[in-house]
């Protein structure tokens, strides 16, 4: 348990980029209420080329269209941009204290401003079973 513990991030990260929910920040909400009904959460960037992480949107958050939509609002208007993130070289053990402090299901892995990979709770518990008991 403990080498679990202590690897780095990276070596366990979600890091296939192509895969991960996102969405631009300009993005339309209609677009955004695509993303979240097939994966419940989104990565806002910048723009898909430069890849710089600038929020995340989960079903919490488009509750707030409940209270006022219009054909203008953008991704960035829904987004929660004080995020807590990881590190490539961070140990494992350190992004599950700060999701249990969070209380987050998930950790974006930024690199330079860039969103590179993300950690999440079913991420780990995956990892968690194949480097410890299956061995």
């Amino acid at each position: 348990m403990e080498n679990f513990l202590n690897m780095k991030v990276g070596d366990i990260m979600h890091s296939r980029t192509w895969d991960l929910p996102l969405v631009e920040e300009n993005a339309d909400v209609k677009f955004v209420l695509i993303v979240l009904i097939g994966r419940c959460y989104t990565w806002v960037v910048k723009d898909i080329k430069s890849m710089e992480l600038k929020g995340i949107i989960t079903e919490h958050d488009a509750i707030k269209l409940l209270h006022g939509y219009n054909d203008e609002l953008k991704a960035k208007d829904l987004m929660s941009s004080n995020l807590i993130y990881a590190r490539m070289n961070e140990k494992v053990k350190d992004v599950i204290r700060k999701i249990n402090e969070n209380g987050v299901r998930r950790i974006p892995v930024i690199e330079n401003k860039k969103l590179v990979g993300e950690i999440t709770l079913r991420y780990l518990i995956e990892k968690l079973y194949s480097t410890v008991f299956n061995k």
